[in-house]
């Protein structure tokens, strides 16, 4: 199926978790947060949050500074 993530098309397997899809991205889920067809969804959901065929997903990375 395919997904959008941060405006790039992947493919990926049926069924997925949005925690799956960020691990198969390398990318750390420290100190992110993942927005799915324009809901946000919280760090706690990511291994329960099921994503769908077409679904836009927006990972952004929050970084400290000052």
């Amino acid at each position: 199926m395919q997904i959008k993530v941060n405006g790039r098309l992947y493919n990926f397997d049926d069924n997925i978790t949005l925690e799956n899809i960020i691990n198969q991205l390398n990318i750390s889920s420290q100190n992110i947060i993942a927005e799915v067809n324009g809901e946000v969804i919280t760090k706690e959901k990511f291994n329960k949050t099921v994503i769908e065929n077409n679904s836009v997903i927006e990972l952004i990375k929050f970084v400290g500074g000052g």
